[in-house]
């Protein structure tokens, strides 16, 4: 029985711009700004290794917590963006809702002690909106939190001050930017728009992606800037990733700023000590260089720090774009890229377009439909099919091509097989399993479906029935017909709209009610029937064989 909970929707917002905000455009420090002088040697040993690094095109990842923005310094990192300094930045939640306020209205951070008292604190209305919707169109089209924010902020024109936002810099730049939030941690998660699904598998997208960049750390540099939990914890793992997928991180440096005052901190230290349980000092500035490099510790205001470390760096200095190589090296595999962020799936649709031309024009939408199902898939979500004639036959169809093998073997996880050899029956039956992709074809209970024409005044009713009692936000309706007009398809899809389920859309090139409903269609370039579900035979094989080869090609299973 599931504990009792709270309802998010009875929350109650305000308009964003009558709240009084302490951090103003002209309290951000530019590369200009004058600032005290930091005597520090081991700060000018750390840029040394910033500038070595990418004189030698090595990685500089940013790490960050909130203050950085929030203390005015976005200028500061958007040049050194510009520059090529930064290849990666990260940073907890909070950061990015500073950054999202400062270029939607020009000033950021609410008086926490005065909006705490009646319970107004975090409930601005506009942030918790756009960044909610932002958030989950980001998860719709396969991208991360970071990009997704960035993208949303240079597409919308109400964001007149976007010039001073590292997330729109970055997203320009094409640098990533990877956001890494803990749930209940940002003031966006008390707003009644929070979709949880969507944050936390968007944040998932982007621990992958900064993992990656974790795995080309060798001779790179790896900073942190004031967090204290999430940054270190989050890059610990990553680099244990990065090392267990046999990737070379042996050698780099390592930097940890902060106000903390540690005093020899490379010097072994006791669970006696308070300073043991600082995470910064043990998962950033001691145990990742176990193996070789260094890790340093610079304390101190960020408004002092990075200005100061800002200056060690030449001011003519500007480093090749290590991304852009990346782009480099991925072409030069001579395989389109159609945005699945699937090299398989990428071969798939390769093969596709040259085996038939004339489904080009459904490729963006097909590559659409993978990143909508592998997301579903990848939250233990289902796909549900629907269809009336031969489009049911096609739910069937595709249904029997992802619960089993279609392509590629699929050998069970090692753990299932151990379990089920410990038994003769089980055992028998080990060789005979294969994992699949949770499909289930409406209208396929009989019983169910002669059931409801018997009881319900609506003969439409039965898809939308079934999908109504077995759907769950998360979940993916596929309905399939020819003219886009079948009654009980446009009744199951405005149900699975009603409950969240998302709606793809299989029909015809022409415009109709079932793509209106949809949230994605893919049409055949056809209008007859017959040849309609020709191409349709064609599309779903095309995206069953993605599928597969995304979750099935050998090693992505887990064992």
């Amino acid at each position: 029985m599931p504990y009792p909970t709270i309802d998010l929707s009875l929350v109650r917002t305000y308009p964003l711009p009558q709240r009084e905000n302490r951090v103003n455009l002209e309290d951000l420090i530019t590369p200009e700004t004058p600032v005290p002088s930091f005597d520090n040697p081991e700060l000018a040993e750390v840029a040394s290794r910033i500038i070595q690094a990418r004189s030698s095109h090595r990685p500089v990842i940013w790490m960050m917590g909130a203050h950085v923005i929030k203390r005015g310094l976005a200028p500061i990192l958007i040049d050194l963006l510009r520059k090529g300094v930064i290849t990666h930045l990260a940073s907890n939640g909070a950061a990015t809702i500073h950054d999202f306020e400062i270029a939607l209205q020009g000033h950021t951070s609410e008086d926490v002690s005065a909006s705490l008292a009646d319970g107004s604190f975090g409930m601005a209305e506009e942030t918790g909106a756009f960044m909610n919707r932002a958030i989950a169109d980001g998860a719709f089209q396969g991208i991360g939190i970071g990009e997704a924010l960035g993208k949303w902020i240079a597409e919308h024109p109400e964001f007149r001050h976007r010039e001073y936002s590292v997330l729109y810099q970055a997203f320009r730049l094409g640098i990533p930017y990877t956001v890494h939030v803990a749930i209940g941690t940002d003031i966006i998660h008390q707003h009644p728009s929070a979709d949880f699904a969507a944050i936390g598998w968007a944040s998932g997208q982007d621990f992958k992606c900064f993992a990656r960049a974790v795995c080309e750390l060798e001779n790179g540099v790896f900073l942190n800037f004031g967090s204290a939990v999430i940054g270190p914890e989050v890059f610990l793992k990553a680099l244990s990733i990065a090392r267990n997928l046999g990737n070379p991180v042996r050698v780099f440096t390592t930097a940890n700023f902060d106000l903390v005052h540690l005093d020899d901190y490379r010097s072994p230290i006791g669970e006696d000590q308070v300073a043991y349980y600082y995470r910064p000092r043990k998962n950033i500035v001691n145990r990742p260089v176990m193996l070789g490099g260094k890790g340093f510790h610079i304390s101190g205001d960020h408004r002092v720090t990075i200005p100061n470390l800002y200056r060690l760096i030449p001011q003519d200095f500007q480093a090749e774009n290590v991304n852009q190589q990346v782009v480099e090296v991925n072409s030069s595999q001579q395989v389109q890229k159609f945005n699945t962020g699937s090299l398989q799936a990428d071969e798939i649709l390769q093969e596709l377009k040259m085996t038939h031309p004339a489904l080009q024009k459904c490729i963006p939408a097909l590559s659409a439909a993978f990143r909508m199902l592998v997301n579903a898939f990848s939250t233990s979500g289902t796909l549900f099919t629907c269809g009336n004639g031969g489009s049911m036959a096609d739910a069937l169809h595709i249904s029997g091509e992802l619960n089993k093998a279609f392509k590629l073997p699929r050998p069970i996880p090692a753990r299932h097989a151990a379990l089920l050899e410990q038994s003769d029956l089980g055992a028998s039956v080990v060789s005979s399993l294969q994992p699949g992709l949770r499909t289930y074809p409406l209208g396929g209970n009989a019983p169910l479906t002669s059931a409801i024409l018997n009881d319900q005044p609506n003969p439409y009713a039965g898809f939308a029935q079934e999908l109504y009692a077995l759907a769950r936000p998360g979940d993916i309706l596929m309905a399939i017909s020819t003219s886009g007009r079948a009654r009980n398809l446009l009744l199951a899809a405005t149900v699975a709209r009603a409950v969240g389920v998302k709606v793809i859309a299989l029909t015809g090139e022409k415009p109709s009610p079932l793509s209106d409903l949809a949230d994605l269609t893919i049409h055949a370039p056809a209008q007859d029937t017959p040849a309609v579900q020709g191409w349709h035979l064609h599309l779903y094989h095309a995206l069953c064989a993605m599928l597969e080869a995304h979750f099935f090609t050998p090693g992505a299973m887990p064992q």
